[in-house]
């Protein structure tokens, strides 16, 4: 068997480097630097078939490419997000809609952008966890959010149960084990103000584009993964 390794080439689109290189940024936890450092990295595929294999060269490889893959999570997760366009599951507004109305109505309260972004992005999960949505969103949130919104998103289902679960023949009290809790009183005006009344097809919500600006803010900055280092930057990042 033929020792010798040859280096992969692969083709990254131009597209995709244009929009990483005029996105760059350099701040605590940026997921991207300068593309002229990568630009030969971009070039290379790792070669191991193994994780026990790879080389340190190979990890500068996939470190270079995730930083650019990484860099437009934000329209990744508007592009899911607009999966719920046209799913009604019964209400009188689609998901979509109901995520943008949920969305308005926060930000029409003066509620902080985190806040609202989590109010737009709290169903995402509603295509791929049928059976525990709020955990979906949650993970996809968890990275860039406070801990406190972090929660709200997360527990907004057993607290929205406050409304409806007596007429499934289920607890609607459940909330209250959490009673205590520095962000039950948060999660609590989450559902009963901006959630719960947003099924409403005759309000007048904003575009979900109008809202992209806020979610590329929220998700350009980790603030909590095992991939920051101790000064809160990407590993594999050159400083």
């Amino acid at each position: 068997m033929n020792s010798a390794v040859k280096t992969r080439v692969t083709k990254v689109p131009l597209e995709f480097l244009k929009n990483y290189n005029s996105r760059a940024r350099n701040m605590r936890g940026a997921i991207v630097t300068n593309l002229a450092e990568d630009q030969d990295l971009l070039t290379q595929s790792a070669t191991f078939g193994a994780m026990t294999e790879a080389t340190p060269l190979d990890w500068q490889i996939i470190a270079a490419h995730n930083r650019v893959f990484a860099n437009d999570v934000a329209g990744r997760v508007i592009d899911h997000l607009r999966l719920l366009d046209g799913d009604c599951g019964g209400f009188a507004v689609d998901r979509l809609e109901h995520s943008v109305q949920t969305a308005t109505r926060a930000y029409r309260a003066n509620k902080s952008e985190e806040y609202v972004v989590c109010s737009l992005l709290h169903d995402i999960g509603d295509t791929l966890g049928s059976y525990n949505h709020a955990d979906i969103a949650a993970a996809v949130l968890k990275p860039f959010v406070s801990d406190d919104h972090l929660w709200m998103v997360e527990k907004h289902g057993i607290f929205q149960g406050y409304n409806f679960f007596h007429h499934l023949g289920l607890d609607r009290d459940m909330r209250d084990q959490f009673l205590g809790h520095r962000a039950y009183d948060l999660t609590v005006e989450f559902c009963q103000e901006f959630d719960q009344p947003a099924f409403d097809p005759s309000y007048g919500s904003m575009q979900l584009s109008e809202f992209i600006p806020a979610v590329e803010a929220v998700f350009a900055e980790p603030k909590n993964s095992i991939y920051l280092d101790e000064e809160g930057q990407m590993i594999g990042t050159n400083s």
